[in-house]
């Protein structure tokens, strides 16, 4: 069953990044279908990709563990500035489905996901703030916390991402 907001995930991921869609924005992709070699390593299609809020991604640096702390609100103004590391995304959701993904789910897809890693929400466009410092280990993915604030807003974000944004360096 899809969780409403907040909420927090605790995501595992191979690749060195995650991607948060509706549904309705991967329904052409065939199972099993290599959608990360074919249309989302080369930078000016995935910043199409993103920039137009069908599908929302960021790298992380590291495969690992990841702490989200999903919201609803605008986020702390205080909390952002001291992060590390911050980025600003769009994205549509429709039929009040978000899937959230390791990057690398993509190369193998399957539309089914796991109901952990699904959330509700309104249908419509929000803006989405991604913010993390690194871990006290200083190690990048080690149970590290990453705050994502999604805020309805009443149009597509005018994005300008030239490649796949970054999250952690």
């Amino acid at each position: 069953m899809p969780k409403t907001l907040p909420q927090t995930i605790c995501l595992e991921t191979s690749g060195i990044g995650i991607v948060f869609h509706s549904p309705w924005a991967t329904s052409n992709i065939a199972q099993g279908e290599d959608f990360l070699t074919s249309s989302f390593t080369n930078p000016a299609d995935v910043a199409e990709l993103i920039n137009s809020s069908k599908i929302a991604a960021f790298c992380t640096g590291s495969p690992g563990t990841w702490r989200l702390h999903l919201r609803t609100d605008p986020p702390d103004e205080a909390a952002l500035v001291q992060a590390h590391f911050k980025v600003r995304l769009g994205v549509e959701v429709r039929d009040g489905i978000l899937q959230i993904r390791d990057l690398y789910e993509l190369m193998s897809w399957d539309a089914a996901c796991d109901d952990e890693q699904v959330i509700r929400l309104t249908d419509g466009f929000y803006r989405v703030t991604a913010y993390t410092s690194p871990p006290e280990s200083g190690i990048l993915g080690d149970d590290q916390e990453i705050h994502l604030h999604l805020e309805a807003v009443p149009e597509p974000a005018r994005l300008m991402h030239h490649g796949v944004p970054q999250l952690c360096d």
